[in-house]
C-alpha cells in the first residue's frame, strides 16, 4: 500500500513539474520573447499575449514574473549575456582584433534585421529607467572588450598609439544604442549593413597603414566594400 501511494505521488509530481516545460527552457523562452518584443514592441505585447503564445495560463506566467518589468529586465539581461558571450567566443576564434569586431554580433544582427525594431523605441518611451540602466550595464563589458582589443591591435601594429580610444569607444557604443531610436535612421531597413558601417567608421579612425591594409582585405573577404 505504501509503495502504491509512493508511486501515485511520484506520477502526480512528474505531471505537475512537466505541466509547463516551456517555462523551464529559459533559453528558448527568453529568445522567443526577445524576437516577439522586436516585432510587436515591448509596450504593445501584453502578458496575455505572452501567455497565449506559449500556451500557458496567466497565473503560471505571473508566478514566474510578478511584474512585466521583471520579465523585460530578464530578457534584456539574458540576450545581452548571450550576445557578449558570442563576442568572447569569436575573439578566441579570430585572433585579429579587426576581424573579430567585424564578425561579432552576427546573431544580434540577424534578430534585429527581421522586422522594424520598435522594441528600443517603446522601451525608451515607456520604460526609460530600464532602458538607461541596461545601456549602462552592457556598456561596461563592451568597453572592457574593446579596450583589450585595442591594446592587442597596438601590439601587432594594426592600431595607432596615443589615440583617444576611450572617446572613440564611447562614440561607437552611442551609435549602436541610438540607431534604432534616432529619426535619422528611420529609413535604414538593412540593420546589418548599418551595424557594419558603424564598426568600419570606428576602425577607420584608429588603424595604422598596416591596419588599413588588413581592414581592406577583410572588407573584400566579407564583401563589405560597398558599405
Amino acid at each position: 500500500e505504501i509503495d502504491k501511494n509512493l508511486e501515485t505521488f511520484f506520477v502526480f509530481s512528474f505531471r505537475f513539474l512537466s505541466l509547463h516545460p516551456i517555462m523551464d527552457d529559459k533559453k528558448y523562452f527568453l529568445e522567443k520573447l526577445f524576437e516577439m518584443f522586436h516585432i510587436y514592441g515591448v509596450k504593445t505585447l501584453t502578458m496575455d499575449d505572452i501567455a497565449k503564445e506559449f500556451s500557458i495560463s496567466k497565473k503560471t506566467l505571473y508566478q514566474k514574473y510578478s511584474h512585466k518589468e521583471n520579465l523585460i529586465c530578464d530578457v534584456l539581461d539574458f540576450m545581452s549575456k548571450e550576445g557578449l558571450d558570442e563576442v568572447d567566443r569569436i575573439r578566441q576564434e579570430y585572433r585579429c582584433p579587426i576581424e573579430s569586431l567585424l564578425v561579432s554580433g552576427a546573431r544580434m544582427d540577424e534578430i534585429t534585421c527581421k522586422e522594424k525594431n520598435i522594441f528600443d523605441i517603446q522601451l525608451l518611451k515607456y520604460y526609460p529607467d530600464i532602458f538607461h540602466s541596461h545601456q549602462v550595464s552592457i556598456s561596461v563589458r563592451i568597453i572592457k572588450i574593446l579596450k583589450e582589443d585595442y591594446k592587442k591591435g597596438v601590439e601587432i601594429g594594426y592600431f595607432r598609439k596615443g589615440v583617444s580610444i576611450d572617446l572613440y569607444i564611447k562614440f561607437l557604443i552611442t551609435l549602436f544604442f541610438s540607431a534604432d531610436v534616432s529619426p535619422l535612421f528611420t529609413g535604414e531597413t538593412d540593420k546589418k549593413s548599418l551595424s557594419v558601417a558603424m564598426k568600419l567608421l570606428y576602425l577607420d579612425a584608429i588603424v595604422t597603414d598596416e591596419g588599413k591594409q588588413r581592414l581592406n582585405e577583410l572588407k573584400e573577404k566579407y564583401q563589405y566594400n560597398n558599405i
